[in-house]
This record gives structure tokens, C-alpha cells and sequence, in this order.
């Protein structure tokens, strides 16, 4: 990662900037391209999408990722990878994935700063810039190295660029490692959690037929780990085939298995919504609290998956249907972000892919929440690296917000997250397994990300205007360039 720009700079040093905006889009398709084929087995074997429809679809979304890519390219190209871009790159960089992040309902998969999603020490200033300032450091780094690589007019200015981002890149790690440690020495209130691991095939997920064997392997794995005393258990999203509350018979059973465990659950599902304007029901994606003595609560998830769970521009898209097959209707969107109280702990739950995001985290943390529950069903994914991409958002939750994370996964990937962001006591893919680990709440200190948001990438986009600006102003009065 701390070289991976430097091909596409040298690529693009001496080039037009239009030119240098297509090196761009094409390392843009090399790595979208690379980083998301599983999205064709989702369209093709879940959306019932023609092989090919399904790749071409997958190459439009490439194709718009690749456009933020071309934009960094062309910057580039447009500055002639001055020293003065050097200094301004990784602005420019932080802006584009914040627009990525956000546009057109946001897409942060595979962000830059992912790579160093196993290295603790490096992630620490996450908990002041959230994830762009790991992106921030890494692009100043590998802008330096190619600015060094192809410095010809001023070798003592190059080395300066270079040595100063490596030096602010092992200040980061340096201080990113003892910040670890010490959030790691610092202990805190400990409860034991417990994760099932239903290993349950898609194809079969809502089979009327398999329903009752999947709710037997989650009771059997329920009490197996209920053995080990647990403080709370954790089953994926939508777990329980059925609508809690209102299919009794096996809401009645669960009912009964965790007054007999005597041991809170947490489980996904699916939950009805009073639409009192249309005078009907809307379908949600619930997780449910369950107590021993009965106590319901729940939170049903605010950031739908596009095409997944509802189409947008319904009217206008009328001859595409959604991915998923749980409900005939799109899924509603829920509005609360109140943590849930379990033990005395306060819980915020966050649905499959909605941990992506650093925002619905840190509004939960924000509302007092000291735990963040991850619950996901990735069999859409079949046997590719996008559960372990999608597994590489968690310790910068963690980390930007200083709590730890229980992840609870159909097919894997499950595990716990620390609060400085180390990963520990994963599962294997397509394993049926439960899983405990003892969770370490540290002492309550508000981050200042938790306080204050993307406030550094607010910052990176104002500089990113004011470059801009100063680009039109230019040209405006005597069309020169840098």
C-alpha cells in the first residue's frame, strides 16, 4: 500500500492532464476490477441475472469507482507532480474517498487506508481523523516516493518531501504503538460474549422446508455455548427465519430457550413497521434484544443496501427487482440509533454492511454506547475475499470511537475487535462453530472523532476547494499553469 500509487504517478509524469485522467481510469478498472468480482456471483446466483448482464453490471460500478481514481491521476498531471502536489495529494486523495464514501448513498468498500486494517499501530490516529488520516499518511508517502523517483531538477527538495513523510509516517506508528499498548493496559469492565456461527446456505436461508432445521442448529449451539456462562449471546442477522412476535409457535420456543440459557440474546430478523399513511406493514432488518425475563427491544437498520434490500428511483427502475428473496417488498428504512441496554452495558447494533460506514457508529457511541454489535450475513458472498473486505471497516470503528466490536456472521467472517483495533479469535469461512471471548469495555474517554466527526476530512476537502480555486483563478487571469 505505501507504494501502490507510485506505478500510475510515473505513468503519468510528463502526460497531458486528459491523458493522465485515462491512466487513471484504467488503474481505477485494474483495481476495482480486482477488489469486486463477487459481486457477479451475488447478481448471478442470488439476483438471477444472466452471467453476463451480471459483469457488466459489476464493470459500471467499476467504471464510476475508477472516475475518483482518473481525478487523482489528472491532478497529478495538472500540478506536473510538483513538490507543491506532493504537499497537496493527499488532500486531494482524502476528498475523492470522502465523495466516494457519500455520493449516491456512499460506497467506502475497499478504502486505502483498509491495508492497514492488521496493524494496530498504524490505525491509532483514526480516534482524531477517523479513516482518512491513515489514507492521508499513506498517500503522502507514495507521493514522496514518486516525486523522489522522478526528481531530475532538485534532488535536495525531493529528499526533504521524502524524508519528511516518512518521518511523520514513523511519528504515526511510533505514537500509534504505545497508544495501543496503552489503551490495551488501561483494562476496563469485562463481560464474556458468546458468537453463533449458523453456517446456513443462502439458497436454502428461507426455505420454508429448512426453517426449522436452521432454528434447531441455533438452539443446539445456543445451549452449547450457554454452557461457558456467557454474559451475552449473538446470532447473525436475520437468524431466525421467521417474524418474531408474530409466528408464535417458534417465537414461543425462543422465548423459552433464553429464559432457560438465563442468558441475554442478541439475534437478527425480520420486523414489522406500523405504516399508518398507507394503512399496511413495512419489512425492516431488525436485531432484537431477547432477555431472560421476556423484555423485547430492537433496532432495525437505517442504511439499506441498494439493489439488496430496496431499489431507488423505484418508479423510474420499475423492470429491476432487489437481490434479496426474505420479502417481496423493498425493506424500510428504521431511524433510531439508541443503544440497547444489556447488563448494564449500553449496545449499539449495527447490520451487515452499515458498519462500512464510520457515521452510524459513532452516532450510537455518541448516544452512550460503550459496545458496538456487528451482525451480517455474507453467504451472498460464496467463497471470495469480500467477507475479509468487508471485515476490514471493524478496527477502525473500533479504533475512531474506542469501543469494542462482537461480530456475529452467517457464514463467517465472526470474531471480536478490541478497542485499539486488534483483531482476535476469528472463525474460518463456512464453518458451523460458536465461539467466546471475554470483551474489555476501556474507561469512558470521548475520542475526539467521537466528538467531532469527519472533521478532518471536512479540512482535506476545504484545502482541496481552495487548490481549485486558485486553479480557475489562475487560468482566468493568464492561463498559466503551475
Amino acid at each position: 500500500a505505501w507504494v501502490c500509487l507510485v506505478p500510475l504517478l510515473i505513468a503519468v509524469s510528463g502526460r497531458a492532464p486528459l491523458q493522465a485522467f485515462r491512466c487513471g481510469i484504467v488503474a481505477g478498472f485494474m483495481y476495482f476490477g480486482g477488489v469486486m468480482p463477487w459481486l457477479i456471483n451475488v447478481m448471478s446466483e442470488y439476483g438471477h441475472i444472466s452471467n453476463w448482464l451480471s459483469f457488466i453490471l459489476m464493470m459500471v460500478l467499476v467504471a464510476y469507482l475508477a472516475l475518483y481514481i482518473g481525478l487523482f491521476a489528472w491532478s497529478a498531471a495538472y500540478y506536473r507532480l510538483s513538490a507543491n502536489w506532493v504537499v497537496l495529494s493527499p488532500f486531494f486523495f482524502v476528498t475523492l474517498e470522502y465523495l466516494r464514501g457519500h455520493l449516491l448513498t456512499g460506497y467506502p468498500w475497499a478504502l486505502l487506508a483498509h491495508s492497514q486494517h492488521l496493524n494496530p499501530a498504524v490505525i491509532q490516529i483514526a480516534s482524531i481523523t477517523g479513516v482518512y488520516g491513515v489514507t492521508f499518511i499513506i498517500v503522502l508517502v507514495t507521493s514522496a516516493i514518486a516525486h523522489y523517483l522522478l526528481s531530475r531538477d532538485d534532488a535536495r527538495l525531493s529528499s526533504k518531501l521524502l524524508a519528511g513523510a516518512l518521518l511523520i509516517a514513523v511519528v504515526n506508528t511510533t505514537w500509534g504503538y504505545w497508544k495501543a499498548e496503552s489503551v490495551q493496559a488501561a483494562g476496563g469492565k469485562t463481560f464474556k460474549a458468546a458468537i453463533i456461527q449458523g453456517n446456513i446456505d443462502q439458497g436454502i436461508k428461507w426455505d420454508s422446508d429448512f426453517k426449522e432445521e436452521t432454528l434447531s442448529k441455533y438452539f443446539r449451539l445456543t445451549r452449547k455455548a450457554a454452557k461457558n456462562r456467557p454474559d451475552l449471546i449473538v446470532w447473525p442477522e436475520t437468524a431466525f427465519p421467521f417474524y418474531f412476535g408474530r409466528d408464535m409457535k417458534p417465537t414461543l420456543r425462543l422465548r423459552a430457550l433464553v429464559k432457560e440459557t438465563s442468558v441475554p440474546l442478541i439475534f437478527g430478523g425480520l420486523g414489522l413497521l406500523p405504516d399508518v399513511t398507507n394503512n399496511r406493514y413495512g419489512v425492516t432488518n431488525r436485531a432484537f434484544l431477547l432477555k431472560p425475563d421476556g423484555t423485547v427491544k430492537h433496532y432495525d437498520k437505517m442504511h439499506l443496501v441498494p439493489f439488496g434490500e430496496y431499489v431507488p428511483l423505484r418508479r423510474l427502475l420499475f423492470f429491476v427487482d432487489k437481490i434479496t428473496n426474505a420479502v417481496m417488498v423493498d425493506i424500510s428504512a428504521g431511524s433510531s440509533s439508541v443503544p440497547l441496554r444489556v447488563n448494564g452495558i449500553s449496545v449499539g447494533i449495527q447490520i451487515c454492511y452499515e458498519i462500512i460506514f464510520a457515521e452510524p457508529s459513532r452516532a450510537f457511541v455518541r448516544n452512550g454506547a460503550s459496545v458496538i454489535v456487528n451482525i451480517t450475513n455474507d453467504a451472498w458472498f460464496g467463497n471470495t475475499a469480500a467477507s475479509a473486505q468487508h471485515m476490514m471497516s471493524l478496527p477502525f470503528r473500533a479504533v475512531e470511537n474506542r469501543v469494542p466490536i462482537i461480530r456475529a456472521a452467517n457464514t463467517g467472517i465472526s470474531g471480536f475487535v478490541a478497542a485499539n483495533g486488534s483483531i482476535k479469535n476469528t472463525t474460518p469461512l463456512f464453518e458451523t462453530v460458536e465461539i467466546s471471548d471475554e470483551v474489555t469495555i476501556p474507561p469512558i474517554r470521548e475520542t475526539f472523532y467521537s466528538r467531532f466527526g469527519d472533521l478532518f476530512a471536512f479540512f482535506s476537502i476545504a484545502v482541496t476547494v481552495a487548490a481549485l480555486f486558485l486553479v480557475i483563478k489562475r487560468r482566468k487571469s493568464d492561463g498559466d499553469r503551475p
